[in-house]
């Protein structure tokens, strides 16, 4: 678990030279990057093996579009335009499934999987503190020079880029709320507290908006699903009644401002200017209307899993084209699966989505806190890739979180169902036949 997390958090190859030319291991591969995860997918292939019947039961209980999804990539690599590319992606995401079975393998506790993920990114933390203050050259991120002086002088600490330390302490904020209030956990006031500040601290300094917004949101819904007065079976309904409401009386007050209904900018305007973005979400809008024009090309089956944004000279070349810089994704999650996976992929990661959170729902019967953490993780998940893409990205850390977290809730979920059972299992042999047998005969029938 404690890397699993590391080298999904630290940078590609633990290379620290920014300087380098991004795209240039993108389709040998990195020796170093193979060298981290194939070591962690073997120990978890060992783990499972050992306990290979609890192995079968996890993998009974997995999300079946979670298992159709990796078949379908798998058979992507058929018609693949890079076939060698999208099965590295594909062996990639194949060892973390293993890893998040292993996890369940070993009947790992909500609590402990808890205590496992503040306790790596605290560790991030610290080191990244450290890394600001003794090596500030390569822990502070700089946009450029103005008026003689650089300007930016965002914290990346000891990962690649300021957003990625943001979104590492948004999710280590989330963990701590989440540990606070699991009663096993035993948090002490005074360390959550001080755990809390340390995490606003950086998330100031990281100058991401979009990590404050996710921090907002997932401790947000967080409590909101926890809440006893809103977990109940309507509280989808209501949130989105809600959010409906609020979003009917903000274009009435910009109606009646207006004398007409507004345009884009005009709705947006003072969200981005609130939030210190453009109205076409720094330039994402022109990326979106290239990448549709590209999925044209493919609609159903897609370009290849994992093949399309491979740099200088890749498929995304007409794109780099048409950009002052070189994208190595759309900036929305969807729309990277439609391109890499077509329609056929992007039906699958639907229904992997419905069924978590169907599945979520179920969980929350039996345990509203784990249930509350995993809806709140896979809630801002979804909004982040709105603008950013994180799904189904190799070993990028929400990628990461993404699968580990839909294997605990179905394991999780799966044992407490054969709990429930066993509470309601009759204590002797049911009536009928039975009873006119002798006592060690009717008991092996009634065991069988």
């Amino acid at each position: 678990m404690v890397f699993s997390l590391a080298w999904a958090l630290l940078p590609a190859g633990l290379s620290w030279d920014f300087a380098a030319e991004g795209d240039a291991n993108l389709r040998e591969g990195n020796f170093i990057i193979q060298l981290q995860w194939s070591t962690l997918f073997l120990i978890a292939g060992w783990v499972c093996l050992r306990r290979f019947v609890r192995f079968q039961e996890v993998v009974s209980g997995l999300n079946p579009f979670l298992l159709a999804l990796f078949l379908y990539c798998l058979m992507n690599t058929g018609w693949s335009l890079l076939p060698m590319v999208t099965l590295k992606k594909v062996i990639q995401f194949g060892g973390l499934l293993m890893i998040g079975m292993a996890f369940q393998v070993s009947e790992m506790s909500h609590t402990r999987w808890l205590k496992l993920t503040v306790g790596t990114l605290l560790l991030f933390q610290v080191l990244s503190l450290f890394a600001v203050v003794l090596v500030p050259d390569i822990a502070i991120e700089y946009t450029g020079m103005a008026n003689g002086a650089w300007e930016g002088g965002a914290w990346r600490g000891v990962t690649d880029q300021k957003n990625n330390f943001g979104i590492m302490n948004a999710f280590a904020a989330m963990a701590w709320v989440a540990l606070f209030c699991t009663p096993q956990s035993r948090l002490s006031p005074l360390m959550f507290g001080l755990a809390l500040v340390f995490c606003g601290v950086n998330l100031v300094m990281s100058k991401s908006t979009t990590s404050l917004l996710v921090t907002v949101m997932g401790v947000g819904f967080f409590l909101l699903f926890r809440w006893k007065y809103v977990a109940s079976e309507f509280v989808t309904s209501r949130v989105l009644v809600v959010m409906a409401c609020l979003l009917l009386i903000y274009l009435h007050v910009l109606y009646v401002v207006q004398g007409r209904l507004p345009t884009w900018d005009e709705f947006f305007k003072p969200v981005a200017d609130l939030l210190g973005k453009s109205t076409d979400i720094s330039g994402r809008f022109d990326i979106w209307e290239l990448v549709i024009q590209e999925i044209q090309r493919h609609p159903w089956l897609g370009i290849g899993f994992g093949s399309f944004w491979m740099g200088k000279g890749s498929a995304s070349q007409p794109i780099i084209d048409h950009m002052y810089w070189v994208p190595f994704q759309a900036h929305n999650g969807y729309l990277d699966v439609l391109n890499e996976l077509g329609g056929m992929g992007l039906l699958l990661f639907a229904g992997f989505i419905v069924h978590h959170l169907i599945s979520l729902y179920r969980l929350s019967r039996f345990d509203a806190s784990e249930a509350a953490f995993h809806g709140a993780l896979i809630a801002v998940i979804l909004v982040h890739n709105a603008t950013e893409s994180s799904f189904l990205r190799g070993v990028n850390f929400l990628a990461v979180l993404v699968v580990f977290s839909s294997i605990a809730v179905n394991s999780s979920l799966r044992r407490h169902r054969l709990a429930q059972s066993a509470d309601i299992r009759p204590a002797g042999p049911p009536p009928g036949d039975l009873a006119s047998r002798s006592e060690p005969e009717a008991q092996a029938r009634y065991s069988r």
